[in-house]
């Protein structure tokens, strides 16, 4: 038996037609109590843009975190386990000092020297530019690629041998016209010249 005082739920129940509309209204009448923020960026566009031809970090061992990227850790630990393993922080760079806080807890390695950060730099650094070229070079592909079809659909088109025949004569007749000729054409389309 149904108390008098228990109120009717105000969604849509799932056998009757027009749940999705009624749902929607729902929806839209709650959205519409929820103020609007325009989202804030952390970069700007063009840093966006500047950041994919070059990195906005110094240092490419850590890439300004302080911690060793997991990529060069393994070229020194192969078996390295992100998620297990102590975390190596870069010798390199200032930014480590902010994670010292956390040698206490026994997470830090930093059996990574000066040196060894110093080589790590190097091979990261190499790295990204060949990454770099290697996108440069795709890029110009595609380009070279689009521009000469583009070049090749302007100059090339499906003529006859009676087109091309054509054509040689027409070229043939221009070859021939003299400068004097000329000169009487360009009156004579022109008008007399004011010179």
């Amino acid at each position: 038996m149904i108390d008098s005082e228990t109120k009717p739920c105000l969604l849509p129940r799932k056998d009757t037609k027009g749940d999705s509309a009624a749902l929607a209204s729902h929806q839209a009448l709650r959205a519409s109590e929820l103020p609007i923020f325009e989202p804030l960026s952390v970069r700007s566009k063009q840093e966006e843009d500047k950041e994919l031809w070059q990195p906005s970090w110094n240092c490419f061992c850590c890439q300004d975190t302080g911690k060793i990227q997991p990529s060069l850790i393994r070229l020194v630990m192969p078996d390295y386990n992100y998620d297990r393993d102590r975390l190596p922080i870069c010798q390199l760079c200032t930014k480590s000092n902010d994670l010292f806080h956390l040698n206490e807890f026994g997470v830090l390695d930093t059996r990574f020297d000066l040196y060894l950060c110093k080589k790590l730099d190097a091979i990261a650094r190499d790295d990204w530019k060949r990454t770099t070229l290697h996108h440069f070079e795709t890029v110009k592909k595609r380009v070279e690629k689009a521009t000469g079809q583009i070049v090749h659909s302007l100059t090339t088109q499906n003529r006859t041998q009676n087109d091309n025949r054509e054509v040689q004569q027409r070229k043939a007749e221009i070859e021939a016209i003299s400068p004097k000729q000329w000169a009487v054409m360009r009156t004579a389309y022109l008008g007399e010249d004011d010179e």
